[in-house]
């Protein structure tokens, strides 16, 4: 019994190191657009402050087409067009709403099945600082061959020190890295299968 608690306090302290650096190391959100790439895509999910994020570097004539993954099936076009502040005619010939996506991953697969189908290889990221390790992980495997740019936006989960504003921040950052390690276990499982 005192070993297994010993394993299980040791796990504990690996853990909590490993979500440390797992913040400490999140990506910087970004105030300038990205260089020019073929298509922005923004994982929904946070309010609606990345898919602001997303059109604005869009109509500033980043990319060809954005593609919105990840749309609750509630919720129109013409609601989603509040957000646009550009020329309609941009918004209405270029703007994809993915509807399929329920997680991550999907979003990844829909990213996929889109990039494919308008010959994409260079591609914007748009979402949240804290879902960016594993939005792109998720990305990455779906999409190996592709260049893709991360666009980090602000969740507000963290001060201006790079921790923490309240316990329920923590705690989502805290459940975040817990997705991003079970990704990564995923995806080591899924390797060994190959």
């Amino acid at each position: 019994m005192r070993q297994l608690i010993s394993s299980l306090t040791g796990i504990g302290i690996l853990w909590a190191i490993g979500l440390l650096i797992f913040v400490a190391k999140l990506p910087p959100t970004n105030n300038m657009a990205p260089n020019q790439a073929d298509g922005i895509v923004v994982y929904t999910g946070g309010g609606g402050a990345r898919i602001v994020a997303a059109m604005d570097i869009f109509e500033k004539g980043n990319g060809k087409r954005l593609l919105i993954s990840g749309v609750h099936p509630n919720t129109s076009r013409a609601r989603l067009s509040e957000f646009w502040t550009g020329d309609p005619d941009r918004f209405d010939c270029c703007v994809d709403l993915g509807r399929e996506a329920m997680s991550t991953k999907g979003n990844a697969s829909e990213l996929k099945n889109w990039a494919s189908t308008h010959a994409f290889t260079q591609i914007v990221l748009v979402t949240s600082e804290y879902h960016m390790p594993r939005a792109i992980l998720e990305t990455s495997s779906k999409m190996p061959d592709a260049k893709i740019t991360p666009y980090a936006v602000s969740s507000g989960y963290l001060d201006s020190d790079g921790k923490p504003t309240s316990l329920k921040s923590g705690l989502r950052l805290a459940g975040e890295y817990s997705k991003y390690l079970l990704a990564h276990f995923k995806g080591f499982i899924d390797s060994i299968g190959a």
